[in-house]
């Protein structure tokens, strides 16, 4: 039978496993499938314990997920995953282009496969360590979530504990040439999350200029502190500038998410510089085990 290597475009082949688009998880070959990756296919028939090895192992070490326990993970094998015997055909692309149709099980040049669908699994990122502001517990993953102080999705730790949420300290590289800003503040947007009179954080969010800190702000974040702890926001740089990346969407929900729990902002700002520096240094000390 003609090898994946060898195969003409149009022409069928057999995968050996061995091919640059497997990773092999305890043995077994897997590779991803769909545009956005959203399957698996796994070489043989697997058991049960195989399915759920393998999905969580090319998670972890290809994708850098942590899969959590969801329903979604209880349906895995029997609602998600199949048992088949496919044909697969060299496509017209570049060397990789390849694609597969299921088959019976005598069909000439039939290869059995394992067809799991990972799309709805539940999961964390694999992060550097951070410690809980409230309990002191360490997080080692993050998820992408909403949360106050900014308007869309962050980057968070939840400690398992205490169940609190806080905004992860992002670690770069340190980079040559010089950041792009632009002000946080669109015209007629609010101060604190961003949110615009078209596009509302609540609904019923009305957006007005506040007094105290001459800066517009929403209903909602109005009303979740007083008007000192804005005043003391304001004092520590809340939402002044806006970096091309996610340092200082990510500073301004730490500061807010901190005076929620009664955490002075000048506290709270101290504390988020010795957390980019901290993260900073664990980021280059796993870096350097990880090439050692």
């Amino acid at each position: 039978m003609t090898a994946f290597t060898n195969a003409e475009p149009g022409a069928i082949f057999s995968f050996t496993g061995t091919e640059d688009i497997f990773n092999t998880h305890y043995g077994i070959p897997v590779t991803p499938t769909g545009l956005e990756c959203e399957g698996l296919l796994a070489l043989g028939h697997l058991t049960n314990r195989h399915i759920l090895a393998v999905t969580n192992a090319h998670n972890r070490r290809v994708w850098g997920h942590r899969i959590l326990p969801s329903c979604e993970l209880d349906d895995l094998i029997p609602f998600s995953t199949k048992h088949a015997w496919i044909l697969t055909t060299r496509g017209d692309g570049d060397p990789y282009d390849w694609e597969y149709e299921e088959a019976v099980a005598d069909a000439e040049h039939a290869q059995p496969a394992t067809l799991i669908n990972v799309e709805w699994l539940a999961y964390e990122d694999d992060a550097i360590q951070s410690e809980c502001p409230a309990c002191g517990k360490p997080s080692r993953s993050t998820r992408s979530a909403v949360g106050p102080g900014r308007a869309g999705w962050g980057t968070y730790h939840r400690c398992r504990a205490c169940a609190h949420q806080w905004p992860a300290a992002p670690a770069y590289p340190l980079r040559l040439e010089r950041e792009r800003t632009w002000p946080a503040v669109q015209d007629g947007s609010c101060f604190a999350c961003h949110c615009l009179p078209d596009f509302p954080c609540t609904d019923g969010c009305t957006i007005r200029p506040d007094p105290v800190i001459d800066q517009p702000l929403c209903t909602r974040c109005r009303a979740q502190h007083p008007p000192e702890i804005w005043q003391q926001l304001a004092a520590v740089a809340y939402g002044t500038a806006r970096q091309a990346d996610t340092r200082d969407e990510q500073r301004d929900r730490w500061l807010y998410s901190e005076a929620l729990r009664g955490i002075p902002p000048a506290q709270a700002a101290q504390a988020w510089s010795h957390r980019v520096t901290q993260t900073a240094q664990r980021a280059a000390a796993r870096t350097t085990a990880t090439t050692a």
